[in-house]
């Protein structure tokens, strides 16, 4: 797994590659693990408003989708929808969905 992280202000964006995954399947939140430089870095914004995150993803070395991970203040970790790298949509990860607000962010990209 390739992890690069991007701090911007008080906003944390660690872009993950992972192994192709199906849109609907569930699964736990990605390792926030130690940090390295993937070859191609994906280009990825960052977006909060103290209790949502949200990223776009326009370039992803190949990768097709996306999705923005929130680590709320409460301790839960939130996903965001499964979004097309590229397509002008954003993925939002919603804090107040567990009742708290927005700590950290990151998106996950992968096929």
């Amino acid at each position: 797994m390739n992890i690069r992280r991007i701090f911007t202000g008080s906003v944390l964006l660690a872009v993950l590659a992972v192994q192709p995954m199906a849109a609907n399947a569930a699964s736990a939140a990605p390792a926030e693990a130690s940090a390295s430089v993937a070859n191609a870095a994906p280009d990825c914004e960052p977006w909060d408003d103290g209790n949502t995150f949200g990223t776009y993803c326009s370039y992803a070395d190949g990768n097709r989708y996306f999705r923005a991970w929130a680590k709320c203040k409460n301790g839960r970790t939130v996903p965001g929808q499964w979004k097309r790298v590229g397509s002008g949509t954003w993925s939002y990860a919603y804090c107040t969905s567990v009742n708290s607000s927005f700590a950290r962010g990151w998106a996950e990209i992968g096929n």
